[in-house]
């Protein structure tokens, strides 16, 4: 038999997830709704704000919000100097063009984080009290 404390642990980390997918498909859908444009490297951009929260907890020791609230703001920075550099000069331009342009900054992100962290699975270790019920 299953301890009940797993079944709770798996449903708040599947209620999680679905969290940030239901953020990053609301991301989406203003990129494409609001700036109508072809943005497909969204995701990893996500990804880098992610890898930048793991590290500062686990290499540094930074407390869980804090450093969510980093990355929230690096994201942020980053996002800004995306926009500015590859996605106001091409605003008005064809959506293949806008594709490319977005699908080079896609492969970058992607070979960058390859190079850097590698492929290997990593997650933060957030250890909650055990609380007695009964």
């Amino acid at each position: 038999m299953i301890d009940p404390i797993f079944l709770l642990e798996a449903a708040i980390n599947g209620v999680l997830l679905g969290g940030v997918l239901a953020l990053l498909a609301l991301g989406l859908n203003l990129i494409f709704g609001v700036l109508d444009i072809v943005w497909i490297a969204y995701v990893d951009l996500v990804m880098v704000c992610m890898y930048l929260v793991y590290f500062l907890v686990m290499g540094y020791g930074w407390p869980v919000w804090l450093a969510g609230l980093g990355g929230i703001g690096f994201g942020v920075l980053l996002g800004l100097l995306v926009h500015v550099l590859i996605i106001t000069p091409i605003l008005g331009s064809p959506p293949v063009n806008q594709l490319l342009a977005t699908g080079g900054l896609l492969f970058f992100l992607q070979s960058f984080a390859t190079f850097l962290w590698t492929t290997d699975h990593r997650s933060v270790r957030i250890n909650l009290p055990i609380v007695e019920v009964g």
